[in-house]
């Protein structure tokens, strides 16, 4: 079952989630102007998915699954005693 889990989440492709995901979004736009369920001015709609696609895919941007670091809160800080 853990294989499975591993297979359907992408684990073989770890570090490169991001770019089959942006190569995907953009020839899927493009197969279905190919096989005719999109219209030349309907595919034409579709240019910001295509490049934004192929931008992902290029420029190699990964996604950090890491724990967002934010600002310390004010109730945080070190309290200094009287200067």
């Amino acid at each position: 079952m853990t294989t499975f889990a591993w297979l359907l989440t992408g684990g073989f492709a770890k570090g490169y989630r991001t770019q089959i995901l942006g190569i995907t979004a953009a020839l899927s736009a493009v197969g279905l102007w190919a096989v005719g369920d999109l219209t030349l001015a309907q595919l034409l709609s579709e240019i910001p998915v295509i490049l934004g696609g192929l931008g992902l895919a290029a420029l190699g941007a990964k996604v950090d699954d890491a724990t967002a670091k934010s600002a310390p809160h004010p109730d945080d800080r070190e309290t200094r005693g009287p200067a």
